[in-house]
Order: C-alpha cells, then sequence, then structure tokens
C-alpha cells in the first residue's frame, strides 16, 4: 500500500498514469532476488528486474522486507526525518524505476539505465522536499540536496560500469536540483514548478542533460 501511495504521487506530480501497479510486481524475498539478478548488481536492496522478450516486457521490483517493514512502523508520509528518510529514498527508487519504465514503454519509448537513475534522483529529490514541505519544513531543500547529493556512498563491490552510471547521474540530478531550489525556493506546487517537471519528465536522456547544462 505503501509503494501504492508513492506510485500515486508520482502520476499526479506528472501526470503520467500507468495501467500498471507497482504493488504486482514486487519482490520482497531476498534469496529469490538473488536468482534473477546478475552477481554485479546483488548487494543492492532495490533492483528493478527487467526481460525483454518479443511479447515485452517482464518486470520484477525488489525492495528489501526489512525496509518496507521501517516504512510501515515509521511512516514518512506522516513525518518525514532523518531516522527514516534513507528508507524512504530506496522505496521511492525502485517505485520511480518501474513507473519510469512502464510510463515510457505505454508509448514504445525505450530508455536507457542512465536516464533511469536520473531521472529517480530528481524523483527523490524533489518528493522529500515537497513532502517536508507539506509537513510543515519548508526550509528543509539544502538539506535534502545536501543529504542526496553531496553525502552520497557507493558500495564497494560496484562494477566499474555501474559505478560510473550512478555518479554521472547523482552529477546532473544534483545540477538540476539546484537549479530547481533557486527558482523555486519553496518548491510550493505552484503551476511553473509543476509545468517544469513535468517537462523534464517528458524528455529523452539527451534533451535531459542539455536542459541540465543549458540552465546551470
Amino acid at each position: 500500500m505503501f509503494l501504492t501511495q508513492l506510485q500515486n504521487h508520482l502520476v499526479q506530480l506528472y501526470e503520467a498514469p500507468t495501467d500498471y501497479n507497482i504493488d504486482d510486481f514486487l519482490i520482497t524475498n531476498a534469496q529469490l532476488a538473488d536468482r534473477l539478478t546478475p552477481s554485479g548488481q546483488r548487494h543492492n536492496d532495490e533492483r528493478m528486474l527487467v526481460l525483454e522478450s518479443e511479447d515485452g516486457l517482464d518486470i520484477s521490483v525488489y525492495i528489501d522486507a526489512e525496509t518496507l517493514a521501517q516504512l510501515a512502523d515509521d511512516d514518512p508520509l506522516n513525518a518525514l526525518h532523518e531516522g527514516n528518510l534513507a528508507a524512504f529514498m530506496l522505496a521511492l527508487e525502485g517505485v520511480s524505476h518501474f513507473h519510469y519504465l512502464c510510463w515510457n514503454a505505454a508509448y514504445d519509448k525505450s530508455v536507457t539505465l542512465f536516464e533511469l537513475e536520473l531521472q529517480a534522483e530528481v524523483d527523490k529529490y524533489v518528493a522529500a522536499v515537497t513532502l517536508l514541505g507539506a509537513q510543515g519544513n519548508r526550509n528543509d531543500a539544502n538539506s535534502v540536496h545536501q543529504r542526496l547529493f553531496d553525502r552520497v556512498h557507493y558500495h564497494q563491490d560496484l562494477p566499474e560500469a555501474h559505478l560510473a552510471r550512478y555518479q554521472h547521474a547523482n552529477y546532473y540530478a544534483a545540477k538540476y536540483c539546484h537549479t530547481l531550489k533557486n527558482r523555486f525556493p519553496h518548491h510550493d506546487q505552484q503551476p511553473p514548478f509543476i509545468n517544469e517537471l513535468r517537462r523534464f519528465y517528458r524528455l529523452t536522456q539527451n534533451e535531459k542533460i542539455r536542459r541540465i547544462e543549458g540552465a546551470a
């Protein structure tokens, strides 16, 4: 239910509905997820597993059961704080990957792994600052930006190509979210802010990068 709420938030924020609900594709069993995951990615507590066939895409989303249990006990939708922020970000990343892939697939648009990571980083920042704002913490955009982009750590066993992808996605998302922070200081859900997010969501990978570089 919590993941569905996060997905509904993305649907409304981006005006991007899809016929698929993440709960129907969720895996919480770590052993099953490991069997379905390439060895270089098995350390992740959140993974989207995709198999492309002639009939379409077979998708599963793994989110660690302990993370979901923590979110059930300490719901960030009621109060987002340092104690549940990491779990919130991890769950939202899984929802973001799933929803972005499904929404683009509905329009026969392919997406790259980098594009998925970039959009997920933006989604995490925007969701956190808007949720904190709704909870009366309107001055936390800087701390969220630092937490998400400046204090990031990567698993030491990541393959080099994966590490580079995560680092590049973090770099470009940090630049874009810094621009959002300056242009829309209160992230107050006003039309210019929403319209910017919706335009960005619909851009291709190269268009996203050009927009970020042009706004920096």
